[in-house]
């Protein structure tokens, strides 16, 4: 009945939403990447990923069903068991057999090998439990993991010998294209500054990705051109020892590259980029000298009176301290000096009074020499600390100072000559070099010094030459210049001349003029007014006084006066008292003070 009752639930369901393919065909890469493959009981089924499929519980159609179709396949012939594809399901199939025993109740074998309820009803449906009376299933759950250990060993490979591994440097060529440069902090801020000012003006935005390339670019082309390469071998030009710590590492000058020990030079941190040595970092007007050695160049540091010493040479120097014995400066004690020790003579440099020396402290050896050229030349140095107990009952530490000259360096020594020092110029040496000379090369030291007087003379003559030469040439060209100014103004005056003859013309044509109009005016009087010669029988006018002015007629006032009063009586004689002429004659005569007065152009 159970079976029956189950079979109707499965009528009225959907089917199940497996479809088993029926032939085995190659997925291109598109359906592989959307289909997944299975296969179960011998057969090859392909889901989709986008099908939606729900989880089958005990009380659910579709494991009942599931159940029952694994029931018939065992009640049915048993079919020749399809190849075991894997070494892992034929195990288990070979563990379900072995096992494969009947429930309590003896229904019948369990199917595929899962166990069956206590009361024999049938077998479980997907592993799932069912309920003590065999009744019916639990209530639905996921199904519980099931795994084996597989051990696995690694098959014994002998071990290779060194031979066989070799470590291959990077060319110059592929150290060059890898970018090195990492950006820090600070690179990160002003790389959002520079973005930010591009981005207001319309400028397309710099990678981090871009900027460490280009900045490893400039590094490795124009900085790490410059800076020298650090000697593996360089020691410190202090202690004259290569060796050092963690904390006591050597620091090479970035401008002079001098190296010294953190705690012989007193740094006690490592600066970040840049370190330069005191004097490269004040740069005094005078190039820095030591006053304890004729030597140039080394590790210097100012004294309390603001001159430099070396601090080797502060060292070793007996009198001579330091006020801060972590930074390593100023240097004190200078005054401390004995002038004996001022006075000593190098034998190594043969300078006497350059600097203050220390001796041999070999016994009864009074060999002295400079700091600085003891470590030029290698000779022995060392300094080593002491312990010596206290009053108080612990220790306390002295440095221990032995130097040796040439002659009593111990055998075996390693003299490793210290190159940092420049060669001082010696004066004094070259002087008593000059005296030792023979008489030969003085002679031909004067023959060089005749032939230069020779060749100074004739230098002089030919600038005397050159000189008169270029004197001569500024006259030439004052004379020419003058020449084109006088020209020039000879050109300026023929046109003043030329425009003021051209004046003279148009005055001249004026004046010809004005004679025929007054011609013609006179002939055109006596046409109007043909009588007027009858009534005047001295007849006179402005034209006539003004030709007798021009002529010089006039030796007095009293006649011109006696002129013009003529015209003023023609004309008021000639014309009626009601006319205008005879008005303007009374006007005139009434206005009359002088000769001034008088309009010379005008006519009766």
């Amino acid at each position: 009945m159970r079976k029956k009752a189950s079979y109707q639930r499965a009528a009225r369901r959907d089917s199940s939403p497996i479809k088993p393919s029926p032939n085995r065909q190659t997925l291109t890469y598109a359906q592989a990447q959307r289909i997944v493959e299975l296969e179960a009981d011998g057969r090859l089924h392909r889901l989709s990923i986008y099908d939606k499929l729900e989880v089958v519980g005990d009380n659910s159609p579709t494991a009942q069903e599931i159940v029952e179709c694994n029931s018939n396949k065992e009640n049915r012939e048993k079919l020749p068991q399809v190849l075991v594809r894997s070494a892992r399901l034929k195990n288990s199939q070979q563990k379900k057999s072995g096992t494969g025993a009947q429930g309590p109740g003896g229904a019948g074998p369990q199917s595929s090998g899962l166990p069956q309820g206590p009361g024999g009803a049938g077998p479980q449906s997907s592993g799932l439990p069912q309920g003590p009376g065999g009744a019916g299933p639990q209530s639905s759950g996921l199904p519980e993991p099931r795994f084996r250990t597989v051990e696995y060993n690694l098959p014994l490979v002998p071990r290779r010998p060194a031979a066989f591994y070799r470590y291959a440097e990077p060319s110059e060529e592929e150290l060059d294209e890898e970018v090195e440069y990492d950006l820090d902090e600070e690179d990160y801020a002003w790389l959002e500054l520079l973005n930010h000012r591009r981005r207001s003006q319309g400028v397309s935005q710099v990678s981090s990705n871009l900027f460490e390339f280009l900045m490893d670019r400039l590094e490795k082309e124009s900085l790490g051109e410059r800076c020298p390469p650090v000697d593996e071998d360089a020691v410190c030009c202090i202690c004259m020892d290569g060796d050092g710590a963690d904390s006591n590492v050597i620091l090479f000058c970035d401008a002079c590259d001098i190296g010294v020990h953190q705690e012989c030079y007193g740094v006690p941190y490592v600066p970040e980029g840049q370190w330069l040595c005191r004097p490269c970092m004040q740069r005094p007007a005078p190039p820095a000298q030591c006053l304890f050695c004729p030597n140039r160049g080394g590790a210097l540091k100012r004294t309390v009176d603001n001159r430099w010493g070396h601090v080797a040479c502060a060292l070793w120097v007996p009198e001579v301290g330091f006020l801060d014995t972590v930074f390593i400066e100023p240097i004190d004690g200078v005054g401390n000096v004995p002038p004996a020790r001022w006075k000593l003579t190098c034998s190594l440099c043969k300078e006497k009074g350059a600097g203050a020396c220390i001796q041999c402290h070999r016994a009864n050896c009074y060999t002295a020499f400079h700091v600085s050229c003891a470590q030029r030349a290698g000779l022995y140095m060392k300094m080593e600390p002491i312990g010596e107990p206290s009053v108080a009952g612990g220790a306390t530490f002295s440095i221990k100072k032995t130097a040796y000259c040439c002659a009593h360096t111990p055998e075996g020594c390693n003299r490793r000559p210290l190159a940092v020092y420049d060669q001082p110029d010696f004066k004094r040496r070259r002087m008593k070099e000059f005296h030792l000379q023979s008489n030969q090369e003085l002679k031909d030291q004067l023959k060089e010094w005749q032939r230069l007087r020779q060749d100074l003379e004739r230098a002089r003559v030919l600038l005397e030459l050159i000189r008169k030469r270029e004197k001569l040439k500024r006259e030439e060209v004052r004379e020419t210049e003058f020449h084109l100014q006088s020209n020039q103004e000879l050109k300026d005056q023929l046109k003043e001349w030329q425009r003021l003859r051209q004046d003279l013309e148009r005055a001249r044509v004026l004046l010809e003029l004005i004679r025929k109009r007054e011609k013609l005016k006179r002939e055109e009087v006596r046409e109007t007014v043909p009588d007027y010669l009858e009534h005047i029988k001295q007849p006179m006018d402005f034209f006539t006084m003004r030709q007798r002015i021009e002529a010089h007629l006039y030796g007095s006032l009293e006649a011109f006066e006696e002129d013009f009063n003529l015209i003023i009586s023609n004309c008021m004689t000639y014309n009626s008292p009601d006319s205008f002429f005879h008005k303007a004659a009374c006007r005139m005569q009434d206005h009359s003070g002088g000769p001034s007065s008088a309009r010379p152009d005008a006519r009766p």
